[in-house]
C-alpha cells in the first residue's frame, strides 16, 4: 500500500512538473478584467508598414510610440490611432523582443508603458482583456497601479499612472 501511494504521488509530481511553466508571478495577479479582444490578424507586412514588429508566438503586432504620455493618454492613443491597446506581454521571449527593439530605435529612453494595470478592480489586468499569464516585475515593487518596462533590464516596474513615458501599442 505504501509503495502504491508513493508511486501515485511520484506520478502526480512528474505530471505537475512537466506541465509547469517557468513564470515569475507577482502577488495579486488576476485574469479578471475586461472581455478579451480577438487575437490579432494583422499580417507581418501590415505590421511592418505601421513600424511595428510581429510576435512569432502570439501574432501580436507591437508598435513603439516615440511620444511620452501618461498611462491613460497612452491607452487612448493606441485605441484612436491603431484601434488597439497598450501592449499585453505573454512570454519572456516577447518581453525581451519588445525591449530589444525599443533599445534599437529609442536608445536614450529609460522606460516605456505596457498595458498591465490595477486601475479597474485592484487586480492586475491587461487593457486588451487577455489573461495575465506572464509577468516580469522587479523586486520590492508594490503599491502603484501602472506598469512600465525598464530599458536596461527589461524588468517591469510599477509607477504612478500620471508618470509620462514612452509606450508600446498592440494591434
Amino acid at each position: 500500500m505504501t509503495k502504491l501511494l508513493f508511486a501515485i504521488v511520484f506520478a502526480i509530481g512528474i505530471i505537475a512538473s512537466t506541465n509547469a511553466v517557468a513564470i515569475r508571478f507577482s502577488n495579486n495577479l488576476s485574469t479578471i478584467g475586461p472581455e478579451p479582444t480577438a487575437l490579432p490578424t494583422l499580417s507581418t507586412a501590415a505590421c511592418a508598414d505601421l513600424g511595428g514588429i510581429k510576435s512569432r508566438s502570439t501574432g501580436q503586432c507591437f508598435i513603439h510610440v516615440n511620444e511620452t504620455k501618461t498611462f491613460i493618454q497612452s491607452e487612448i492613443y493606441c485605441e484612436s490611432t491603431f484601434k488597439g491597446h497598450l501592449a499585453s506581454v505573454h512570454s519572456g521571449f516577447d518581453n525581451l523582443y519588445i525591449a530589444d527593439f525599443a533599445r534599437e530605435i529609442f536608445p536614450s529612453i529609460a522606460q516605456y508603458y505596457i498595458g498591465l494595470t490595477t486601475l479597474t478592480n485592484n487586480d492586475y489586468a491587461w487593457e486588451d482583456g487577455t489573461p495575465v499569464d506572464y509577468t516580469d516585475f522587479s523586486h520590492n515593487n508594490y503599491g502603484l497601479d501602472c506598469t512600465t518596462v525598464d530599458m536596461k533590464t527589461a524588468m517591469w516596474v510599477k509607477v504612478d499612472c500620471f508618470t509620462t513615458a514612452y509606450f508600446v501599442c498592440v494591434v
